[in-house]
C-alpha cells in the first residue's frame, strides 16, 4: 500500500540518493523493494563501516539505519554522521526493545525519524522518507538563503560606504564656495547639501537628506509646475532666476537661482542647485528706494504695503480670496505668493485662465472627464480640481466663466465634490480657491451676467491691486527692478535711465500696467547696447503717447485708449496692441468709457 503523498511526489524533492543499511539481506532488499515506488536512488550498505565507506565517495541525502547491526551498530554510525553533517536526513529502524536508544538519538543527534519494524514499514516508510527529504530540501534552503542574505548584506554595507564616500567627496568639491550648492538624484530626492545650503535655510543636512526636493525647497522650486519641472521640460538648466526658497518654518527666503542637468554622472546625481541669499541685497535695495520686497513684487505704495500685509496674514486660512485688478497688476503674483505663505506651500499649485480656455471645455479643464464622455474623449482626463488637491488653484478672469458652469463651481465651492464630465461617481477634494478678474464682478451680479451666490462664496476675502498710473511711485523701483533682472537675464550690465525717460515714464498711463513696463523695458534692453537707456530705445508707441509734453500727454486711461486708436486709424486689434492688452478687453474699456 502507498500513500496518496507518496504517489504525488513533492517536486521540490525528486531523484533524491537514499542509502539503506541493514545487516539483514531480507529487510534491505524488502526497504529497497518498497522505495522502487519513489524516483530516489537507492544504494545499500550491510553495515556501519560500508555505509562510512560509501559515504566518502557519494553524496547521499538521506540514510536508512538499523540500530542493531554487527561491526558498527547504528547508534555509533549516526554519531559519526553527525561530527561530519549536522543536516544529513537520518531514519532509523527499531525493534521494540530499542524504543528508548531510539528516542535518544532523536533528541541528541536530531534524527529525522525512527521506524519500529513491527508497524506496518511499506506505509510507514514512505511517509517519512518524504517527510524527512522535505525537511531536509527546507534546511538546505534556509542555509542557501542564509549565505545569500549574509553576501547580499557585505554588499549593502559596501554601498552605504561608497556612498557616504561619494557624498563626502561631492559636499568637499562645494564647499569652498560662496552658494549654497543642492545636488538632487534622478528621483529629485537631495543626495547632498553643503554647509553654506544649511545655513542659507537654517537647517541641517540630516533634516534634508533623501528627502523630496518639494518638501525642503518648495513647490515654486522643485513642485509639479515648478522650476526643475520646466528644465525637465526644455531639457536644459536656468541661471540667475530671482526667486524664493521656502524653509521649513515656513519663511521665505529671496535667492538667485542656477540649477544645471547633469548628462553624464559617476554617482547618483542628475542635478545641481546653486543658489545665492538676496535677503542683504533686497534690504539694501529697500533703504535706497522707500520699497519693500513681497516674493517677487516690490513696491513703496501704501496702498501695496497694506496688500502685503493682508496677504501674509491671510494665507494660512483656507478661506476663498477674490483679487480684482486691471489686466498686468500682478493677481498671479499675489495668487502665488498667497499659496507659498500658506500651510499648503508644500502641494500642488495650479493656475487656470478661464478665458483662454472655450467655453465648451472648460468643464472637462476643471473637472475632468471620464473615457467616452464626449466625442474625442479617448481616455479619462484628470481636471485641475482634481490636480490641485490639497494644494491650491487659481481661477484667472473667473468672470469669464459661463452661467451654466457657475452652477456646478457653486457646490464645489460649497461642498468640495464634484463629478467628472460622463462620470457617476463623486469625488471629494480639498482644494483652496484664488480667484481673479479684471471686470466689475458686481455690476456683472446686477446685470445678471454673473451668479450672485457664486460672487459671495468668492468674495470671502477680497484683494484689489491699484493700476499702475495710481502709484506713480512704483515706476522708477520697478524700472530699475526690471534692469537688474534683465541685466541677468540677457547678460548686459545696463545701469540706469536717462531722466528724460524716467520722465517719459512717469508721463505715459499705463494701461497694460506693470506687465507693459516689464514689455517697455524688456525692449529698450533689445535694441539698446550701452549701459544706459535712453528715450529711442523705447517704443514708438510710448514715446508717442507720453513723451511730447504735458498737454499731449494721457493722463487718464480714456485719453490713452483715444490716442491708441487714433494711431491705429481705430483698428481695435492694432489699438489692443500699441495699449498691451487684450482685445477683449479694449472693447470692456471702449463700453465702459462710451467712446
Amino acid at each position: 500500500m502507498t500513500l496518496p503523498r507518496a504517489q504525488e511526489q513533492d517536486k521540490r524533492t525528486p531523484n533524491q540518493n537514499i542509502l539503506v543499511v541493514d545487516d539483514e539481506k531480507r529487510i534491505r532488499e524488502t526497504l529497497v523493494r518498497i522505495l522502487s515506488e519513489t524516483p530516489h536512488h537507492i544504494d545499500t550498505a550491510i553495515h556501519g563501516e560500508n555505509a562510512l565507506e560509501k559515504w566518502s565517495t557519494c553524496a547521499y541525502d538521506l540514510m536508512i539505519i538499523d540500530l542493531k547491526m554487527p561491526v558498527m551498530d547504528g547508534e555509533l554510525l549516526v554519531r559519526k554522521i553527525r561530527k561530519k553533517d549536522k543536516h544529513l536526513a537520518i531514519i532509523v529502524l527499531t525493534g521494540h526493545g530499542s524504543l528508548d536508544q531510539a528516542y535518544a538519538l532523536l533528541k541528541s543527534y536530531s534524527i529525522s525519524d525512527f521506524i519500529q519494524k513491527s508497524q506496518n514499514i511499506p506505509e510507514q516508510l514512505l511517509f517519512s522518507v518524504e517527510n524527512a527529504l522535505e525537511k531536509q530540501w527546507l534546511a538546505k534552503q534556509y542555509q542557501k538563503h542564509s549565505e545569500e542574505l549574509v553576501h547580499f548584506s557585505h554588499e549593502l554595507q559596501q554601498q552605504i560606504i561608497a556612498k557616504e564616500q561619494a557624498y563626502n567627496l561631492l559636499k568637499s568639491v562645494f564647499e569652498g564656495i560662496e552658494e549654497g550648492v543642492i545636488a538632487l538624484d534622478s528621483h529629485f530626492q537631495i543626495q547632498m547639501i553643503s554647509t553654506k545650503a544649511c545655513k542659507i535655510m537654517d537647517i541641517s543636512d540630516h533634516q534634508a537628506l533623501s528627502k523630496p526636493a518639494a518638501a525642503i525647497l518648495g513647490t515654486s522650486i522643485a513642485g509639479p509646475s515648478g522650476l526643475i519641472m520646466e528644465c525637465v521640460k526644455k531639457k536644459k538648466g536656468v541661471s540667475n532666476i530671482q526667486t524664493h526658497l521656502l524653509t521649513l518654518e515656513g519663511s521665505m527666503i529671496p535667492v538667485s537661482l542656477n540649477i544645471h542637468h547633469l548628462d553624464q554622472s559617476l554617482s547618483e546625481v542628475q542635478w545641481l542647485l546653486f543658489f545665492r541669499d538676496r535677503r542683504e541685497e533686497e534690504r539694501i535695495l529697500r533703504e535706497k528706494s522707500g520699497g519693500i520686497n513681497f516674493g517677487q513684487m516690490i513696491s513703496s505704495d501704501s496702498k501695496m504695503k497694506e496688500i502685503f500685509q493682508l496677504v501674509d496674514n491671510v494665507a494660512s486660512s483656507n478661506a476663498t480670496i477674490l483679487i480684482q485688478g486691471e489686466s498686468g497688476t500682478g493677481k498671479e503674483l499675489i495668487a502665488r505668493e498667497i499659496h507659498e505663505r500658506s500651510n499648503r506651500a508644500q502641494k500642488p499649485f495650479y493656475a487656470i485662465n478661464c478665458a483662454a480656455v472655450p467655453h465648451d471645455l472648460l468643464d472637462s479643464e476643471f473637472f475632468g472627464h471620464e473615457q467616452g464622455a464626449f466625442t474625442g474623449a479617448v481616455k479619462t482626463k484628470i481636471g485641475h480640481f482634481e490636480m490641485a488637491h490639497e494644494g491650491s488653484l487659481f481661477l484667472d478672469e473667473i468672470g469669464e466663466i459661463p452661467l451654466d458652469l457657475q452652477v456646478k463651481l457653486l457646490r464645489v465651492l460649497q461642498e468640495q465634490i464634484f463629478q467628472r464630465v460622463g462620470g457617476q461617481k463623486f469625488i471629494q477634494v480639498d482644494v483652496r480657491i484664488i480667484a481673479a478678474t479684471n471686470r466689475d464682478l458686481w455690476k456683472m451680479v446686477k446685470e445678471q451676467q454673473f451668479r450672485e451666490d457664486v460672487y459671495y462664496r468668492l468674495d470671502v476675502i477680497s484683494i484689489k491691486l491699484p493700476p499702475l498710473r495710481e502709484k506713480l511711485q512704483d515706476i522708477p523701483l520697478l524700472a530699475m527692478s526690471f534692469i537688474a533682472e534683465l541685466n541677468k537675464k540677457e547678460n548686459r550690465s545696463v545701469q540706469s535711465i536717462t531722466p528724460e525717460v524716467h520722465q517719459l515714464l512717469l508721463n505715459y498711463s499705463w494701461p497694460g500696467n506693470i506687465r507693459e513696463l516689464y514689455n517697455a523695458m524688456e525692449y529698450a534692453f533689445a535694441v539698446s547696447h550701452g549701459t544706459l537707456l535712453q528715450k529711442q530705445h523705447f517704443p514708438e508707441k510710448l514715446q508717442q503717447l507720453a513723451a511730447a509734453s504735458p498737454s499731449a500727454s494721457p493722463r487718464n486711461e480714456k485719453e490713452a485708449i483715444m490716442h491708441a486708436l487714433e494711431q491705429a486709424n481705430f483698428r481695435k486689434g492694432k489699438a489692443a496692441a500699441l495699449l498691451g492688452i487684450s482685445s477683449m478687453t479694449l472693447y470692456r474699456k471702449i463700453k465702459k468709457y462710451n467712446i
